[in-house]
């Protein structure tokens, strides 16, 4: 695979423009900033989103000092007479931090900066080749030589260059129009809805994508460092040499009576073995890529390198249904195989009518796959699907594919975590099922940005207060960061800016996060944020996040999850107590 260089550093002033501009031009319209806000955000497309600024400030100062702690860090607490107990002091920094927050509801260019270097667990819903910034890809295509259509803006390999097609910019117009292309940036509803320009955009930068993806890994796992996150699960096309294999066993209409059939035939065909095997070695080799890109074993590995990735298998759900079934049976073969994979999603558009058509063939193919391998033990694969990411404009005429969408892969597909669930007030008793997912502890993956750009919900019409006014336990995430102009930063600050969420509502929704990531082990709760399991419970001379006791230690040192969580709580005690 061709490489290109990966900058290993925190995103500068430059790059928070980018992260945040569209969000910040729509706080213009309700707030009125001085002339120096408009002057900081209104840079054009062609700054590298990834290059660091000359004039961070105290912002990234506190921020280093944040990621920089450890749990086995001297603690920065203050003598108890100060405060109190560890629990005491903590609360008074939360509160602190709290105040903070409150006080820049105004100014939102120093919110961001604030919400920049808050810590936030982890992004659960990341689509990797969408999370990757127009100009990133843009830089690995004229390393590579490759060019870019003139009026498509389509991207073509070297040998493809032609009389139609111009070298990848560096700058200019052409560079502008291209990154309009290829993202959200700047765009404009009209001949196109932003649903279709959304989605036409992966179809333009994809050779390049196809080829980097290990640098893709690292430039994901570079900005996440930059914002003060902890983990990542990324989605990328996995299983394929299953589903491919799976696809040339059937021939004719594949229904859920025939899926017995297709999987036996499938499970004992000679080349069974060989196709996972293949699909468990692209899994490996992303995990050793992306450790070679980012240099993590060299003498002086960045500190990106502790950012924890695991993957989901992405099976795209507009395919034909007998690859989809193999890719599935793959997806929970390879996690029996390897730990890289922990989960697996449907994607495309959840309105496409292919999508429609086969909603309840697919859910049917989960619940039979649960049944032979979560159930039996076989295989650690969690769901989580796409679902309610529909509005009633964008549906073919006559579906009531919102009224039923969610409850089905809650009920029928197992899933675990939700993506978007945008449409849950259209399903048939709403409120039944909000009360039902919040009782399975179904979390959904918030994506405030992307369900602004493709469905035109935001503010109010979100349902995310529905979700929190049950109890329904929700994380916020990026869906595709960069076609978005946006990050998990940029989501808190979405959170903010549209959703009204308060200092706690932020911090519970960063623990979410990682007490739902598909990470192995115990959880370091028993009720997430307020009540640690016994052996973490809080002492006269720890707190929560501090340098753990004996019996703690031992605690966490038989759960990643729960050392994870941890850490969590040691950046929120740096973090507030700073403020």
């Amino acid at each position: 695979m061709r490489r290109a260089t990966v900058a290993h550093k925190p995103i500068g002033s430059a790059g928070r423009a980018h992260v945040y501009e569209g969000m910040i031009r729509a706080a213009r319209l309700a707030i009125v900033l001085v002339v120096a806000l408009a002057s900081a955000c209104g840079g054009g497309g062609a700054a590298n989103p990834d290059a660091a600024g000359a004039s961070d400030g105290a912002a990234d100062g506190a921020f280093d000092a944040a990621i920089d702690a450890s749990p086995g860090a001297a603690d920065a607490r203050p003598d108890a007479g100060d405060c109190g107990t560890p629990t005491a002091c903590a609360a008074l920094w939360e509160q602190q931090a709290s105040d903070r927050y409150d006080s820049l509801q105004g100014d939102p260019l120093a919110l961001a900066d604030f919400l920049r270097a808050v810590p936030k667990g982890g992004d659960l819903h990341n689509h990797l080749n969408g999370a990757v910034y127009a100009e990133t890809y843009l830089e690995w295509a004229r390393a590579d030589g490759d060019c870019i259509n003139s009026t498509t803006y389509a991207a073509v390999g070297a040998s493809g260059c032609s009389t139609s097609t111009m070298p990848a910019p560096s700058s200019g117009a052409f560079f502008d129009a291209i990154v309009r292309a290829w993202s959200m940036q700047d765009f404009v509803a009209g001949t196109q809805s932003g649903h279709d320009h959304f989605f036409a955009t992966f179809g333009k930068y994809g050779t390049i994508a196809g080829l980097h993806r290990d640098e893709s890994l690292a430039d994901i796992v570079t900005r996440a460092y930059g914002e003060n996150q902890l983990y990542i699960e990324t989605m990328f096309n996995l299983g394929k040499n299953t589903g491919t294999l799976a696809a040339s066993l059937w021939s004719g209409t594949l229904t859920q009576a025939d899926l017995p059939t297709l999987y036996a035939s499938l499970t004992t065909n000679a080349g069974f073995t060989t196709a996972v095997t293949s699909d468990v070695n692209v899994v490996n080799s992303a995990t050793t890529g992306l450790a070679t890109a980012l240099d993590c074993n060299g003498l002086s590995p960045p500190d990106a390198c502790g950012v924890t990735v695991r993957f989901i298998a992405q099976v795209s759900r507009t395919g034909a249904n007998d690859q989809i079934f193999g890719q599935l049976v793959g997806a929970f073969e390879m996690a029996s195989r390897t730990s890289g994979i922990v989960g697996v999603n449907l994607s495309s558009p959840e309105d496409d009518t292919a999508s429609i058509n086969n909603y309840k063939l697919h859910m049917a193919m989960l619940d039979f796959l649960y049944a032979k391998y979560t159930a039996t033990g076989a295989s650690p694969l969690h769901i989580t699907l796409h679902a309610g990411e529909l509005t009633a404009a964008y549906l073919p005429t006559g579906s009531t594919a919102n009224t039923f969408h969610i409850r089905d892969a809650v009920e029928v597909a197992h899933a675990e975590r939700i993506g978007h669930g945008l449409d849950v007030m259209s399903e048939t008793d709403p409120t039944g099922l909000l009360d039902e997912m919040a009782q399975k502890n179904v979390l959904v993956e918030v994506c405030l940005s992307s369900n602004d750009q493709i469905l035109e919900v935001k503010g109010a019409d979100h349902p995310l207060a529905q979700y929190l006014a049950h109890g329904v336990p929700v994380a916020l995430a990026t869906d595709d960061q960069g076609v978005s102009r946006s990050s998990l930063a940029g989501e808190y600050l979405k959170a903010a800016l549209d959703q009204h969420l308060d200092y706690r509502q932020l911090k519970t929704v960063a623990r979410q996060s990682l007490e739902h990531a598909f990470l192995p082990g115990a959880s370091l709760w028993t009720a997430v944020g307020t009540a640690p399991v016994a052996a973490c419970a809080p002492t006269d001379t720890m707190g929560v996040g501090d340098p753990a006791n004996t019996a703690c230690a031992d605690f966490l040192a038989q759960s990643e999850r729960a050392r994870m969580q941890w850490e969590l709580e040691h950046r929120f005690r740096v973090f507030e107590q700073q403020q």
